[in-house]
């Protein structure tokens, strides 16, 4: 291991420690835990399909509670380094600023898979406990949440590299709002009486992270065929587009002034 990945390795490291550490983040899987066991009073007072039931809301547990984590404990961590200023410390050592903001990014990605993995393995317990199948779909749909939440975590890093925590939350979660909703987006300004405006939502559809591309939670929770080629190509989209915001918050933050 060479000595910059040796200190990308140790700030992930630091930064995972600190993470579990959060009062929010057991605050956040304690209600995850909740919603995912709530489904089995929701499907007893359901009359029609059962399995559905558990699908839908964990998944839906997973992903939302996922995004929370992703959001606020991410920030959160981010801007804890320069509000008790331990980044002149570690900054004033022969430590990169790229390397710090990509160990802190590797940290995070790091508990999110570990929180993933915890929510994923209630869902399957609720699942199998009901005596119902867990389909591969479902575990196709767990990993693109998980793609979507690599994108979204690489989403507030970057606007936390210039900003303040509570504007990188705010522009992170529109962010995340927006990229579920540019097919809609599009239609609309395909429309029509919308010609003027066309090019803007063109912009909008193409720029800006499409994160319904990473959400198959319909499809799986109704038991539809996914092609594994499908989940490959769409979680390489997200890794492109981390990659991408991953370099511009480095470029931003390689220009920020902590005096």
């Amino acid at each position: 291991m060479t000595a910059g990945a040796n200190r990308i390795f140790v700030i992930a490291q630091n930064t995972y420690r600190e993470a579990v550490r959060e009062k929010l983040l057991y605050n956040l899987f304690a209600f995850s835990t909740l919603m995912i066991l709530s489904s089995i009073v929701l499907a007893k007072m359901h009359l029609g399909y059962d399995e559905r039931i558990y699908y839908d809301v964990g998944l839906a547990a997973i992903a939302f509670f996922g995004v929370l984590i992703a959001i606020f404990v991410g920030i959160n961590l981010v801007y804890r380094e320069l509000a008790q200023k331990t980044v002149y410390t570690m900054l004033a050592k022969p430590v990169h600023r790229w390397e710090f903001v990509v160990g802190k990014y590797a940290g995070l990605v790091s508990l999110l898979a570990l929180e993933i993995g915890m929510m994923a393995a209630l869902f399957m317990l609720v699942v199998w406990y009901k005596d119902t199948q867990f389909p591969i779909q479902l575990l196709y749909a767990i990993g693109l949440i998980f793609m979507e939440l690599v994108l979204i975590t690489a989403v507030a890093l970057f606007f936390s590299s210039f900003t303040t925590p509570y504007l990188a939350a705010m522009f992170t979660v529109g962010l995340w709002i927006i990229g579920h909703l540019l097919a809609d987006i599009r239609d609309f300004g395909n429309l029509p009486d919308a010609e003027g405006i066309r090019p803007i939502t063109q912009a909008l559809y193409w720029g800006l992270p499409n994160l319904d591309r990473l959400d198959l939670k319909g499809p799986a929770a109704a038991g539809q065929v996914i092609e594994l080629g499908t989940v490959l190509s769409r979680a390489l989209y997200a890794l492109l587009y981390s990659a991408m915001l991953l370099i511009g918050a480095v470029a931003l933050f390689q220009r920020r002034d902590f005096r």
